[in-house]
């Protein structure tokens, strides 16, 4: 089987992860435009203000997402397990889904609550593949 047809499941997650960032993108924009806020401008620190909530998500997802590519691009470079790769791929990306959606609905607490595991499941996902990667290079 080709390389890009093993990986397609992971690489696919990987980019609709890119594009839910875009996505955040435009909304922030137009959310800080309404709330009268400059561009590059910083909404007020507080969780009840959604402004701030989908900013923090969407830095958040800007933040990690270097780290998802080149965990990618290296585990195609040395063929890592696909099934590990498409796996751990795909539950990165649910689990950012989850992470947007928690933010955005400010879903439990702002610091150690189900936001942070989302966030630190999926972290662990691409740590793992960076792990996985590393070992077959040795």
């Amino acid at each position: 089987m080709d390389s890009h047809v093993a990986y397609a499941p992971g690489l696919i997650a990987l980019l609709i992860f890119v594009l839910i960032v875009l996505l955040q993108a435009a909304l922030v924009g137009a959310g800080k435009a309404k709330a009268g806020l400059i561009p590059g401008s910083e909404p007020e620190a507080d969780y009840d203000n959604a402004p701030y909530r989908a900013n923090r998500s969407f830095q958040n997802g800007v933040e990690i997402m270097p780290a998802a590519a080149l965990a990618a691009l290296v585990g195609v470079m040395v063929g890592v397990s696909s099934w590990w790769f498409n796996l751990l791929l795909g539950l990165f990306l649910l689990l950012r889904i989850v992470h947007v959606v928690i933010y955005a609905q400010n879903v439990g607490k702002p610091t150690q609550g189900v936001r942070t595991f989302a966030y630190v499941a999926g972290w662990a996902c691409i740590v793992a593949l960076c792990v996985m990667e590393i070992l077959r290079l040795l």
